[in-house]
């Protein structure tokens, strides 16, 4: 897991920044489960639904994932 953050923070440090480990854990499962809920996201990284949910927004800010069709719609990473 650890060398997967490594090669995703290498690939994207850049371009992005810097991420925390929470959101490149977030990023990580969306590439897995392209429509991952924040609940779940929650429950595999070990913080609150509410921080999730701050971090997306972040991760979108910077253009890192986006959210296409909608709140039932799928995360696309864009990295």
């Amino acid at each position: 897991m650890l060398e997967m953050i490594l090669e995703a923070i290498n690939r994207v440090g850049n371009e992005v920044g810097n991420l925390t480990d929470h959101q490149m854990m977030i990023v990580d499962m969306m590439k897995k489960n392209s429509k991952v809920s924040a609940k779940v996201l929650s429950g595999e990284v070990g913080i609150s639904v509410r921080k999730i949910e701050e971090n997306i927004s972040k991760l979108k800010k910077i253009n890192v994932i986006e959210r296409v069709d909608g709140t039932r719609g799928y995360w696309e990473v864009k990295y």
